[in-house]
């Protein structure tokens, strides 16, 4: 008999994905116990589009709360000891569930994470942050990655007992590096990257978003600090220098277009957070 598996989904203005990413989770070829779904007091369409689905778990947050916190309210309300998670803007291989599951509790593994793939690759600006800011490490197994990227995962929920769960000070990003840090701080136990574990990322980026993305990357991530003229500065020169790094690899390649895209997001990435420094003095 299959063990039964919850599946949580933290989702906020995401009526866009949300109906393929639910359903992708619906027609896995494993069965799934349960699909909890959080909206993270979404502005959009997302509350309407996902109380269509009567056989759901909806929890409603009155307020924002972020991801660190949504993580851990949805490992909390889920039933079963296997907990897969997915962001609401991905979509799962219909094996993608069958394939993972196959390496859990195997040579004391306890969580483990899926190969995403940029789905919408012919804009440029999505194949711009699929070449600096993709989210898989590639087409081989790895036994303890560095991290597992928290967009596709699954895990033991009596080991995420044993630790303080997700930072729920990490809202947009960096909640994942700093649960795996603390699940590898257990004695023996492992992780574990399965490449044929396979999902798409269905985020299709303007300038302007994929700019908000970069920026909310680096000026919300796991180094949090409260903004600064010293904060600005720094990120500043450290975005200056990944630019000039893109700059000299794209110029080699004749790739113009990324050029244009690289410089766009460095001016946008410093105005964002000297607008951001304005706002929070």
């Amino acid at each position: 008999m299959a063990e039964k598996v919850s599946f949580y989904i933290p989702a906020f203005n995401a009526q866009n994905t949300i109906e393929l990413s639910i359903n992708s989770v619906k027609n896995q070829t494993y069965p799934v116990d349960e699909i909890i779904i959080i909206n993270d007091n979404s502005t959009d369409k997302t509350k309407e589009i996902i109380s269509k689905h009567s056989d759901l778990k909806i929890i409603n947050n009155k307020k924002n709360l972020g991801l660190g916190y949504n993580r851990n309210l949805g490992i909390q309300n889920s039933s079963n000891e296997i907990i897969a998670s997915i962001d609401s803007d991905v979509e799962l291989d219909k094996k993608w569930l069958e394939n993972i599951i196959i390496s859990l509790k195997k040579n004391n593994i306890v969580m483990c994470g899926g190969n995403m793939i940029e789905k919408y690759t012919s804009n440029k600006i999505n194949a711009w942050r699929e070449k600096y800011y993709n989210q898989s490490w590639g087409n081989s197994d790895i036994l303890n990655p560095s991290f597992l990227y928290g967009c596709n995962t699954i895990l033991l929920k009596s080991y995420w007992e044993k630790t303080k769960g997700y930072d729920e000070n990490l809202k947009t990003n960096g909640e994942d590096i700093d649960f795996c840090k603390q699940i590898k701080s257990i004695d023996n136990i492992n992780l574990y990257y399965s490449s044929n574990s396979l999902c798409y990322h269905l985020q299709d980026d303007s300038i302007l978003s994929l700019s908000k993305r970069v920026w909310r990357y680096h000026s919300f991530g796991y180094k949090i600090k409260a903004p600064s003229k010293k904060k600005l500065i720094n990120l500043s020169i450290k975005q200056f220098r990944f630019f000039l790094i893109r700059f000299f690899i794209e110029l080699l390649k004749f790739e113009i277009k990324y050029i244009i895209i690289s410089f766009i997001v460095l001016i946008n990435f410093i105005k964002f957070e000297y607008i951001y420094l304005k706002k929070n003095k």
